[in-house]
């Protein structure tokens, strides 16, 4: 049978006393934490080097901030219309 849900006696022999010794850190679990310190760093340098852009992309910028800064970028205003149509209605005109 299940008893039912609410409040009820509690008595002494409803709960075991047992000592508790202090704890202490293990010597090994500094060790194991450190490498794992060390690992985190890793892993984060490589996730930081995967974030910086190739050689190749950085010359392309260059090239185009050059040529809107001189004013040799070409520009059609029937393309840019065109591309606007296409992210309007989720088109893609590569295809």
């Amino acid at each position: 049978m299940v008893d039912a849900i609410g409040s009820k006696a509690v008595t002494s022999h409803d709960r075991l006393v047992v000592p508790v010794a202090a704890a202490t850190k293990p010597a090994a679990t500094t060790e194991r934490t450190s490498d794992a310190v060390a690992k985190q760093h890793d892993l984060s340098a490589i996730a930081f080097d995967f974030g910086e852009p190739s050689a190749a992309e950085t010359e392309r910028v260059d090239a185009v901030r050059r040529a809107v800064r001189n004013g040799t970028y070409p520009i059609t205003p029937e393309t840019i219309a065109d591309r606007m149509l296409a992210l309007k209605l989720y088109w893609n005109p590569n295809k």
